[in-house]
C-alpha cells in the first residue's frame, strides 16, 4: 500500500542549490533535535552536505567560462 501523500512536484535544484538546501534542512534538525544521539546523527549529515556544498561550489569556480 503507497502511504505517500504528497502530490506537489518537487523543486528543480541545480546540484550546490540542492545541497546547500539539504544542509540547511540537516542544520534545522539538528537545532530542533529533542535529544543528544538524534542531534549529534543530524550535525553529521549537515557537515556532510556542507563538504558537498564546498565541493559543488569549487567545481562551479573552476568550470570554464564561455562569452557568448
Amino acid at each position: 500500500m503507497d502511504t505517500h501523500t504528497n502530490t506537489t512536484t518537487p523543486r528543480k535544484y541545480t546540484p550546490a542549490a540542492y545541497a546547500m538546501h539539504r544542509q540547511m534542512v540537516a542544520v534545522r534538525r539538528t537545532i530542533s533535535a529533542t535529544t543528544i544521539e538524534e542531534s549529534q546523527a543530524a550535525a553529521r549529515w549537515a557537515q556532510a552536505w556542507y563538504q558537498l556544498v564546498q565541493r559543488k561550489l569549487d567545481q562551479l569556480q573552476q568550470a570554464p567560462r564561455y562569452l557568448h
